[in-house]
């Protein structure tokens, strides 16, 4: 029996080509969207997994409320919480640090390369997180001072085929013995390391390093037992801070005004560090609110192409009743003609997801280039399970959207269904609703998608109150400080070079945050950001005055003494004009502070994911510069880089040249935004592309079912306009309803999404527009072909073939 229902099943597809085309294709890429966004979900979930011990790992962070600066969250802690967290508190089994040493050069005999990420660590780091050694024991690779251990990809590149452990690499003069050699990091980790210095070699030189407070910059990794509450635990922190950050004669409050200590799980550091600033080391940090978007958006684009299957798959029923009546004459029982729909609507579904499979294939490629990722569809054969699951999902769709017409054709009188009797009119209410929900759910993944863009461009395009077009940027080294006025000496003899300064941070991350403190009346504190500059850094990047006056080498007080501050600084004093007060930083003596000699207007140096900060910027050269600012004339890109090569060459051999743009690094900053957008608006397309497959068949079994009743239009006189008007406009109605229904859904989620910015459009009206506009005018574009088929039918022929 099931053999004649399958060969039934497969000759109705085989004469119903259109319908079962657009019910095959439009199920198969809402599968294949599906099967690609599961897949990018579970590469972003899977960070960390890999480590054994993932739920027991913590990482340590802060929260910072000081005077005069915005609260934040950061990453960073201090030397001597670790070591001394495990030796007064049992719960601590272990802990580890990782100090990002950034890029080091490092030397084997002529060999002298830049490595990208170094990091100094506890010799504890490979007990306590699963990066796998090739060669070398984990417990006692990083045991001595002055042991490295290196990556599999470093060994190759010093050391080619050749053997790599007990040799040395030379790091600032000082020789280092590689005593393991580690495979290269995996990508779904946040931590990455090209090499590892163990952190005894710190303590060897410095043995204080361990009971070091007050400085924040490394990151600290807490390791507890199963059975240890950590919410109890972190309720011990003030005591703990209490105990070895005790108010000093002048400070002016308990070091718990200030910081708060609390437990990051390391399955959240991927995922849920977004307000965490001072981040350095948590590779493709990504927001996981938009993961949960990403599955909103998958569940969308299923349910529409799942409500087109049915409504499909309905609209093709309604229109076999005779069939129906025919069979039932003939002795078919209603278990007998359901199970004959039901193969048949399962069997669309099977083939649907066959070719979901291979459009997946197809386009996973195009989601990793969008995404800078290296999915592959070969995690399902890794994982059969999951494809097992999907497939079973697909079996489950055909077989609901089979029970429908199957039950209610099955059901109807045989005495109604030859007497020419129509099933339509619950049917119809059935499938307009479909119809609306599709377009509804269209209609607001195209608005928000509009939205995405809008708040993107607005980001890109704000006048953020400093110039970040053509700025190069080249990392600088001792040698580099040393040759720095030669080096802009140099550079500013090129025509093709504007300007040239230098800085101790670089724009686009949240500054350090510094003791700060003025003379007015009395001496106060405060802890706004603070960055080290050149003289010309306000004229390089062009940010403006409003009091004041610029750093001056006419003024030998401008080193060391002067300031420039922001105007959420000015504010924050409550002056009116700051010019001239005394200020310096916290560790000045009271009676040898500087003065403030300018303000500056107010502009971000951070993401515009957060309010601007406090800010005080002074000249420090003996302090040392990290970056080298170059700004190139906007014509001469390429010659201009060639100038700072040379010179860079020529002044600074011991560090290779490499360079890369502010404005690039800006992008960097919205990365998730910018995937989020790209997703979004492939979905919205698909979403679209998808109802519209569904509305093209609709339309296509509309017309045939008005057939007659066009031939009597056009017989009594209606002209092609007016046929097509008549059947396009249930249509537009549909559509219209869509929009009304659904633009609150879209306007909800959108204000949601923007509340993560602190510069933020408003939700436009003109998006909602233009959405429900683009959705009537492809949908009518879209049954167009069927209404002017319609609308140029002989009546003759249709009147006399009734």
């Amino acid at each position: 029996m099931f053999r004649n229902y399958l060969k039934v099943a497969l000759r109705n597809t085989a004469n119903q080509k259109l319908l079962s085309f657009i019910n095959i294709f439009s199920l198969a890429f809402g599968i294949a969207a599906c099967l690609i966004i599961y897949l990018f979900i579970r590469d972003e979930r899977s960070f960390d997994a890999f480590h054994t011990r993932k739920g027991q790992l913590y990482r340590l962070n802060e929260v910072q409320s000081f005077p005069g600066t915005n609260t934040q969250h950061v990453a960073l802690s201090m030397p001597g919480m670790g070591p001394n967290l495990q030796k007064d508190y049992p719960e601590v089994l272990n802990f580890s640090r990782f100090w990002g040493r950034g890029k080091r050069l490092f030397e084997k005999g002529d060999t002298r390369l830049i490595v990208e990420d170094v990091a100094g660590v506890d010799s504890t780091f490979l007990e306590l997180f699963d990066f796998r050694l090739l060669e070398g024991d984990p417990a006692t690779a990083l045991d001595e001072p002055y042991s490295i251990v290196i990556s599999q990809e470093t060994a190759k590149k010093f050391f080619g085929d050749g053997r790599a452990m007990e040799e040395t690499l030379v790091m600032d003069g000082k020789p280092f013995k590689i005593t393991g050699i580690a495979e290269n990091v995996p990508e779904n980790s946040h931590l990455q390391f090209d090499i590892l210095l163990s952190i005894s070699t710190v303590t060897r030189e410095d043995p204080e390093f361990n009971e070091q407070f007050g400085s924040n910059f490394l990151i600290t990794y807490l390791l507890f037992a199963p059975s240890v509450d950590v919410n109890a635990f972190e309720a011990k922190m003030p005591e703990f801070l209490s105990r070895y950050m005790p108010p000093e004669e002048g400070d002016g409050g308990d070091v718990n005004d200030f910081y708060q200590l609390y437990l990051q799980p390391l399955s959240d550091v991927h995922l849920a560090s977004m307000e965490v600033e001072h981040d350095y080391h948590n590779y493709r940090k990504f927001n996981g609110t938009y993961l949960n978007i990403f599955a909103l958006v998958g569940f969308f684009i299923l349910l529409i192409a799942s409500v087109n299957f049915m409504n499909l798959i309905t609209a093709r029923a309604s229109h076999r009743w005779k069939e129906v009546g025919i069979r039932k004459t003939v002795g078919a029982r209603k278990e007998q003609l359901f199970s004959q729909f039901i193969v048949e609507s399962v069997l669309l579904g099977v083939f649907a997801f066959v070719l979901a499979l291979a459009i997946s294939i197809a386009f996973t490629p195009l989601l990793n280039q969008l995404a800078g990722r290296t999915m592959s569809m070969g995690y399902f054969l890794e994982h059969p399970l999951n494809l097992a699951l999907a497939f079973l999902l697909t079996l489950t769709l055909g077989l609901l959207a089979g029970i429908y017409p199957s039950y209610y054709l099955a059901s109807y009188r045989t005495a109604n269904i030859l007497k020419g009797g129509d099933v339509k009119s619950q049917k119809s209410v059935f499938r307009s609703s479909l119809v609306v929900l599709q377009f509804g759910l269209a209609i607001a993944m195209i608005v928000s998608t509009l939205t995405v863009v809008q708040q993107l461009l607005y980001m890109k395009n704000k006048d953020i109150g400093l110039n970040k077009d053509h700025i190069l940027l080249v990392d600088m080294n001792d040698e580099a400080n040393t040759a720095f006025e030669i080096i802009k000496e140099e550079l500013l003899k090129s025509s093709n070079i504007k300007g040239v300064t230098a800085s101790g941070q670089r724009l686009g991350n949240n500054f350090h945050q510094w003791g700060f403190k003025l003379r007015t009346d009395s001496i106060f504190g405060m802890t706004p950001s603070n960055v080290n500059v050149d003289y010309d850094y306000l004229d390089v990047y062009d940010i403006q005055l409003k009091q004041g006056r610029t750093f001056s080498r006419e003024y030998t007080t401008d080193k060391d003494y002067a300031f420039i501050i922001n105007e959420s600084l000015a504010q924050e004093l409550g002056l009116e004009d700051p010019v001239g007060v005394s200020a310096g930083h916290s560790w000045y003596p009271d009676d040898s502070l500087g003065v403030i000699i300018g303000v500056a207007e107010d502009f971000n140096f951070n993401s515009l994911h957060y309010d601007i900060n406090t800010l005080a910027m002074v000249v420090h050269p003996d302090w040392g510069y990290d970056e080298l600012s170059v700004k190139l004339r906007g014509d001469r890109i390429e010659a201009g880089i060639a100038d700072v090569e040379r010179v860079w060459n020529e002044q600074v051999p011991s560090w290779p040249f490499r360079y890369t743009f502010l404005d690039e690094h800006f992008e960097e900053l919205y990365r998730s935004d910018q995937q989020m957008e790209a997703v979004v608006a492939i979905m919205a397309i698909l979403a679209i592309f998808i109802a519209c497959m569904g509305l093209f068949g609709l339309a296509a079994i509309t017309v045939e079912k008005k057939t007659k009743e066009i031939g009597i239009r056009k017989v009594l006189g209606a002209s092609a306009r007016q046929i097509m008007l008549h059947l396009s406009k249930n249509f537009a109605w549909l559509v219209l309803l869509a929009f009304v229904v659904f633009s609150p859904l879209a306007f909800w989620l959108m204000n949601r999404w923007l509340n993560n910015f602190a510069y933020r459009i408003e939700v436009s009206p003109l998006a909602f527009l233009l959405g429900g506009l683009l959705a009537l005018i492809i949908a009518l574009l879209t049954i167009s072909f069927h209404t002017l088929r319609s609308a140029r039918i002989n009546p003759a022929e249709v009147l006399r073939s009734e």
